[in-house]
C-alpha cells in the first residue's frame, strides 16, 4: 500500500531533514507541498520531486491523491491543522510538539477519533537503534532496576540563516511557541527518557533562565522528574554551548548504560565527531557497541505508513504528544511557582 503523502510547511528544517528522509521511505509517494507564497511552493515541489504545489490548504485536502499530512508548519498552527485535516478524512503525521497546550492537544486528539483517522507526533528519536537497544536493555533487566535516568542536551546555537535575515523567525513568536529551549528542544530529552525507562512522569520540579521582562524565552533549563517506576529522571537543556553534546545516562542497581551521539537531528551538523554508541558497564566488564547513522525520520514515517495500512496505533501517537506537552507545561509551573508540579494530562 502506498501513502501519498503533502507537506505542509517547506522552511528549513523541513528542507534540511524531512524532505531527504521523506524519499527514501518505503511505501511513499511525494504528491504536494503546500506554502502561503504560491511560487515558493512550487520551486520547493520542483525541486524536491513533488507532483503538485498549493497556497491553499482547502485545495490541498480536496486533493484525492493525498492520503497523510506531514506538518512542518510553526509549533501555533499544528493543533487547528490537526483538526482542519481530520475533519477531511486525511491521516496526519505532526511536528512535535503536537499543539502549544494541552487543551488544545486533546481537541487535536478527539477530532481524529472522531474523524477515524491516524495522527501521529514526531518523536523520531525513539527510532534510533541506540535507543531502542538501550531501551530493551533497561526493560530486560540488563542493568538491574532502573534508579535514575539523566538526559543532556546541550546544542550549539543554530547559525544564523543566509537568506533574508530581516525576515521575522516565527520561534519569537510567543503566539507561535510560547516557551524556549524547554519547548524547542527539551521535550525530545523527555520523550527519550520515558521511552527507554519505559516508565511515565509523575511530577516535575524545574528552574530556567528565563527573564521576567518576557516569558519563557529561556536558554538554559534543568528539570527533575520523578516517575512512577521510582526512576529519578533529570534534563539539562541549553542553547548556549559553543558545541553540541548529547548524552543519555542510565543507572541501575546491576549496571550503567551510556548512549553517546544520538539525536541525529542535533548531531549531524558536524559540530560534534563519532558514531552513535551504547557503553554498558556491569560486573562482566565494559562492552561498548556502535551504530550507524540512522535515517529516523525515514523510520517515523514508514512506521506511520504501517499504522494507516495495519490499522494500528501509530508508534508515536497523539497521545504521546499530549504527554509530552503536559510536562512542557509542568515544567513552565514550576519555575515560575518554585514548586513541585503534578503531571495530569489526562485530568
Amino acid at each position: 500500500m502506498t501513502i501519498g503523502w503533502a507537506l505542509l510547511g517547506p522552511g528549513r528544517h523541513a528542507e534540511g531533514f524531512v524532505v531527504p528522509e521523506m524519499k527514501q521511505a518505503a511505501d511513499s509517494k511525494l504528491v504536494a507541498v503546500l506554502s502561503r507564497d504560491r511560487q515558493r511552493a512550487e520551486s520547493f515541489a520542483d525541486k524536491h520531486g513533488f507532483d503538485r504545489a498549493y497556497d491553499s490548504l482547502d485545495s490541498l485536502l480536496a486533493d484525492p491523491d493525498v492520503d497523510a499530512i506531514y506538518d512542518a508548519s510553526p509549533d501555533g498552527l499544528h493543533g487547528g491543522n490537526v483538526i482542519r485535516v481530520a475533519e477531511a478524512g486525511k491521516h496526519i503525521l505532526v511536528e512535535k510538539p503536537l499543539a502549544i497546550s494541552v487543551d488544545e492537544c486533546r481537541q487535536a486528539i478527539q477530532a481524529c477519533r472522531q474523524h477515524g483517522v491516524k495522527l501521529g507526533v514526531v518523536f523520531q528519536e525513539r527510532h534510533q537503534p541506540a535507543n531502542k537497544e538501550a531501551r530493551r536493555i533497561v526493560l530486560t533487566g540488563g542493568i538491574g532496576e532502573l534508579l535514575a535516568i539523566r538526559v543532556q542536551l546541550a546544542v550549539a546555537a543554530p547559525a544564523p540563516p543566509t537568506t533574508d535575515r530581516s525576515a521575522p523567525n516565527w520561534r519569537m513568536d510567543q503566539r507561535m511557541r510560547p516557551g524556549g529551549i524547554v519547548m524547542g528542544v527539551g521535550d525530545h530529552g523527555y520523550d527519550t527518557m520515558r521511552y527507554i525507562a519505559g516508565q511515565e512522569v509523575l511530577e516535575v520540579t524545574a528552574f530556567t533562565d528565563s527573564t521576567s521582562d518576557v516569558a519563557s524565552n529561556e536558554r538554559t533549563a534543568q528539570a527533575m522528574l520523578k516517575m512512577e517506576g521510582g526512576c529519578i529522571g533529570s534534563l539539562v537543556v541549553t542553547r548556549r554551548a559553543p558545541f553540541t553534546q548529547v548524552e543519555v545516562i542510565a543507572l541501575g542497581t546491576e549496571g550503567t548504560l551510556v548512549c553517546s551521539n544520538t539525536f541525529s537531528f542535533l548531531t549531524r551538523t558536524g559540530r560534534v565527531m563519532g558514531q552513535p554508541q551504547l557503553e554498558i558497564t556491569t560486573t562482566k566488564g565494559v562492552t561498548v557497541q556502535e551504530f550507524a547513522a540512522a535515517n529516523c525520520f525515514t523510520a517515523e514515517i514508514e512506521s506511520f505508513n504501517r499504522a494507516i495500512a495495519m490499522d494500528e496505533e501509530p508508534t508515536t501517537s497523539g497521545r504521546e504528544g499530549l504527554i509530552n506537552q503536559a510536562i512542557n507545561e509542568a515544567i513552565y509551573e514550576s519555575n515560575r511557582t518554585g514548586r513541585v508540579t503534578r503531571i495530569s494530562p489526562d485530568r
